[in-house]
């Protein structure tokens, strides 16, 4: 499909009905401002039908994460969290949202005298020098099956949830099953009374309906490309019941695995497991203050292991070491793999750094400098990026990528910053993917930032160079990939004053197909369709006519919500079984407890014992 002609038969598709707008207070730019604020406190409501009208056979219940900036340079991804549940239904849409309050954001909420305060570390991360690190959680929903939920975060342990409360249940794991991710040094300098040790994972581990097998990893040892010698990857397997098994990931060389930057994405086959280390480092110095810019590298680690050699009784497991020619970091697999053959999918990021925020004063490329209202929100991407297909051979003792079967797709104006994927049974993948639907959430020149421009100036196989970005916005869109084809068959472009995140399918009942459904997107606006709300919106598509623009618009004056982050849907809930899993952490509290000064003492007795204990 030629480009000109796609956008051509798009024309006019982006145009939902604004009136009653009133005038920007930045009229220099369309942005939404508002998506930097968000409720800190509980709310719910019945959603109101701004525009359209919803399905008759729309059901359901979507969960979506955010984080919200909670000071001037808070990276706003890894912002505190909260997590809401739509309700859908012919009669209406209902929501509920919860603040995620895990042990360390109670923590923090209580606490904020020297010398046991969490102070904001390069605008990433919340540390206390008594007590550890902040964990808020709030990366992504995910079913275990049978009623049970998660909730994963890179930087801590995942948690489960009940899915009708939305409270947190128990963390997954107890904490002395999780290595500390620092490096020896530092992990030795650290009190013995620590409260919150910093634990990096993935930020999907994988749920396995068919065996009931969670894998996830636990990483660290090493800081970026530095004392990797003591960089290790545990791959951890947990039977939902009882203690997680692990294994240290050996390279077939003897030498063991790590990861320089992070691991966002997990794969999983019927036969195999991937790691990857994905395209979103964060600079050891940007933790002191030092905003330098360390580019990504045009690759993708990936370590595949069998799951056959994941043997009782062993300590570790040999895997074989690939690297894919691009950046990337939503990765999904088929869980297909016969002939030992894996075919993956994902984003090709290209120039462009997920993790780097704006900061205050930051020099902008095309003049100007970073205020502090936006301090905080991500970078934009300085290239254009796109979608591809990769295919892996393993052999007996070697795996090599087959050259033949890469494809990448790329779009000069609708694929800026590739962001969230959405498809048929989010977090567990089919037999063979034949349908996914991606985010781009768009490009703003007054976002371009000049340090993060010149990081990746000699990047490979850009498309645009700084001098030729574009100086217009490239608004959100929501993009349809035929993965058999690997074409882009659909596409709906927002109006340029939205911000679209956090795509969701939802089947129909009954559906027939992975295109058979809807699609949800949290939509900030900077004016409210029609004039009516907080333009904090739940805009819905007809998977299978995303051109037709939304069938339906809902909002909430209560329902207020900063950067979300991913969602998951689910045909229905129920409580979660009595008798399931729990970690009674409340040990690891209490042994620790009389270490601390009483204001500490008090939040452990009575905010996180009651929970947790």
């Amino acid at each position: 499909m030629r480009r000109r002609t796609f956008l051509k038969g798009l024309a006019g598709a982006a145009m939902v009905p604004v009136s009653g707008m009133t005038m920007s207070a930045e009229p220099s730019s369309s942005f939404p401002l508002r998506i930097m604020d968000a409720h800190l406190t509980d709310r719910s409501g019945e959603l109101s039908v701004i525009s359209g009208q919803l399905p008759a056979d729309i059901h359901g219940h979507v969960f979506f994460a955010e984080g919200i900036p909670l000071e001037e340079g808070h990276f706003t991804p890894s912002g505190r969290g909260a997590l809401t549940r739509i309700d859908l239904s012919q009669q209406g849409a209902h929501f509920t949202r919860k603040m995620i309050n895990t042990p360390s954001v109670l923590m923090q909420q209580h606490i904020d005298s020297w010398p046991d305060r969490f102070k904001l570390m390069g605008g990433i991360a919340y540390y206390s020098p008594s007590m550890g690190f902040v964990n808020t959680c709030n990366t992504a929903p995910n079913y275990m099956g049978n009623n049970r939920f998660a909730l994963s975060f890179e930087g801590g342990v995942p948690y489960e949830f009940d899915a009708q409360s939305l409270e947190l249940v128990t963390p997954i794991g107890h904490y002395d099953e999780w290595e500390s991710s620092l490096p020896p040094l530092m992990d030795a300098l650290t009190p013995e009374k620590w409260l919150f040790p910093q634990v990096r994972t993935t930020g999907h581990p994988y749920f396995d309906l068919e065996t009931h097998d969670c894998f996830t990893i636990n990483y660290g040892g090493n800081i970026a490309n530095l004392g990797t010698r003591h960089g290790f990857i545990h791959l951890i397997k947990w039977d939902q019941e009882g203690a997680l098994q692990r294994w240290q990931v050996i390279s077939r060389d003897g030498r063991p695995a790590f990861i320089a930057a992070t691991a966002h994405s997990l794969g999983v086959t019927r036969h195999h497991i991937l790691v990857f280390e994905t395209a979103a480092q964060v600079e050891p110095l940007r933790m002191i203050g030092i905003r330098s810019v360390e580019p990504q590298k045009h690759r993708t680690p990936v370590w595949v292991i069998r799951k056959k050699d994941l043997l009782a009784g062993k300590t570790q497991v040999i895997a074989d070491y690939l690297e894919l020619d691009f950046d990337t970091s939503d990765v999904m697999c088929n869980y297909d793999d016969h002939d030992n053959e894996i075919t993956l999918y994902g984003q090709y990021l290209g120039a462009m750094d997920k993790s780097e925020p704006q900061y205050t004063r930051d020099r902008l490329q095309f003049g100007g400098r970073v205020s502090a209202r936006i301090a905080g929100y991500p970078a934009a991407p300085v290239d254009v990026g796109g979608l591809t297909r990769t295919r892996i051979q393993v052999r007996s003792d070697s795996v090599r990528e087959i050259h033949a079967d890469f494809r990448l797709l790329r779009d000069d104006q609708l694929f800026w910053d590739m962001n969230d994927p959405a498809y048929q049974g989010h977090f567990q993948f089919p037999e063979t993917f034949e349908h996914i639907y991606w985010a781009a959430v768009g490009y703003r020149p007054e976002h371009v930032v000049s340090r993060v421009a010149k990081a990746y100036q000699d990047y490979p196989n850009r498309l645009f160079t700084n001098e030729s970005l574009p100086q217009e916005t490239q608004p959100s869109a929501l993009v349809h990939l035929d993965c058999l084809t690997m074409s882009l068959t659909d596409a709906y472009q927002f109006p340029a004053d939205c911000v679209m995140r956090t795509p969701q399918f939802i089947s129909r009942p009954n559906a027939s197909s992975q295109q058979d459904g809807y699609l949800f997107t949290a939509v900030v606006r900077q004016q409210p369709t029609h004039g009516i709300g907080n333009g904090k919106e739940i805009w819905l598509f007809d998977a299978q006519n995303l051109a037709m623009g939304p069938i339906a618009i809902l909002g909430h004056p209560d329902l207020n919500f900063a950067t979300t982050n991913h969602a998951l849907w689910v045909p229905d809930i129920h409580q979660r079984p009595d008798n399931s899993y729990r970690a009674n952490v409340g040990d690891f509290f209490r042994s620790r407890t009389s270490a601390h000064r009483a204001p500490v003492r008090k939040v452990i007795e009575e905010e996180i014992l009651p929970r947790f204990g």
